[in-house]
């Protein structure tokens, strides 16, 4: 009788790789390992740390159930039902797109704009928020434990020093509260009101109102099953009382009287003529989300002849688009009246974004220095 094989997770990543190679999946190590990772409940630096280790055979049942639907080109994140976007993980079904990289950059400029910072620098400040808000919880209860012992104190020595205690805790608590609300006074001027059109899971929005807490917003979108893991990603997120959720075909369903400083859209933008050579992966994706007319704006264009009325006259418009179309949309932005544009690149050098606002009004000189950006970028991937 011959002997059952033993597969230690090097082995099974190995035979993994050739298989999905063979499969023609991108990036089969990588892809092989997430999967497994998922099973096993490590992180992929714990997984090489386990390379000779046996895998038991429910392991090895749940992992052969995954690698048969990865080599189906099912998208890894339809597999694990989440998808990492900047710092947080986004629940993702069949139902919505799963959020790309690129996406993350249209968040990251929409907050320069907004904030004047970086994300990491919006990182810092809510990092000494908490450590000054954690300070003065210290120092406060200090206080009351020396307040308390101070009547019953008859050593006029321990008594003298006692009394100095209260006094540097007093010191430091107020000191630790002026530093927290001075860093809550920068983002008390970003109470913004957001819109989100086709929202999908919610990836942008949320992200946005995690990162400005004074931030509300509103995300619409003509599927109600992604409406509804959006607003299970809003309780994720600890944001969903901040979010209104609204089903509708663009902005036909908005209150008319309804205004916002910020309007976002990651909308479908694939030229008819793409559709079909998709990568497997992609055509996974729900067409809603993807398909964009026969030239790839014709969401654009319904977009922004609704837009403006619902665009705060000092707001700001943020749209990511598809290769080779950044100069047509700020070309559509521009004759809706939003003057000031810039048409913004991906990591890949690719126009992605494009931001547009009205000439002269609070985001117009952000908007004017991310296109300065593009273009320094652009002349110097030209040298």
């Amino acid at each position: 009788m011959a002997e059952a094989t033993v597969w230690t997770v090097n082995k099974i990543l190995n035979w993994t790789q050739q298989y999905f190679r063979g499969k023609g999946v991108d990036n089969p190590r990588l892809d092989a390992e997430i999967l497994l990772c998922d099973i096993l409940g490590c992180r992929r630096l714990d997984l090489f740390l386990r390379l000779q280790e046996d895998l038991d055979q429910s392991v090895l049942d749940r992992y052969h159930e995954v690698v048969v639907r990865r080599a189906r080109r099912e998208p890894v994140a339809y597999i694990l039902g989440r998808k990492a976007f900047l710092k947080w993980d986004f629940k993702v079904t069949p139902d919505v797109l799963i959020p790309r990289p690129e996406t993350e950059l249209l968040v990251e400029n929409i907050v320069r704009c907004v904030t004047g910072k970086s994300l990491t620098q919006l990182e810092k400040e809510a990092f000494w928020r908490k450590k000054a808000a954690e300070t003065r919880a210290l120092a406060e209860k200090a206080v009351a434990a020396a307040r308390e012992r101070l009547p019953e104190e008859t050593d006029p020595d321990k008594a003298r020093f006692l009394v100095q205690e209260v006094t540097d805790c007093q010191a430091a608590a107020e000191e630790a509260a002026a530093r927290g609300t001075g860093r809550e006074g920068e983002l008390a001027g970003h109470a913004l009101r957001v819109l989100d059109v086709g929202t999908g899971s919610g990836a942008i929005v949320l992200s946005l109102l995690a990162l400005l807490p004074e931030a509300t917003g509103t995300a619409v979108d003509l599927s109600p099953a992604a409406l509804a893991v959006a607003r299970e990603n809003g309780v994720r997120l600890g944001v969903a009382e901040r979010v209104e959720w609204l089903h509708s075909d663009l902005c036909a369903a908005l209150p008319a009287e309804r205004r916002y400083d910020v309007i976002v859209s990651n909308p479908p933008y694939i030229p008819a003529r793409d559709m079909a050579s998709l990568q497997p992966e992609v055509r996974r994706e729900p067409v809603l989300a993807l398909a964009g007319g026969d030239d790839g704006l014709d969401v654009y264009r319904r977009l922004l002849r609704q837009l403006p009325a619902f665009l705060a006259a000092d707001g700001l418009v943020a749209l990511e688009v598809g290769q080779g179309e950044g100069r047509a949309v700020a070309s559509f932005c521009r004759r809706v009246g939003l003057a000031e544009t810039a048409v913004c690149p991906d990591f890949a050098g690719i126009d992605r974004m494009v931001f547009a606002a009205r000439a002269g009004t609070r985001f117009a000189p952000a908007v004017a220095a991310l296109r300065k950006d593009a273009e320094k970028d652009e002349g110097q991937a030209r040298e």
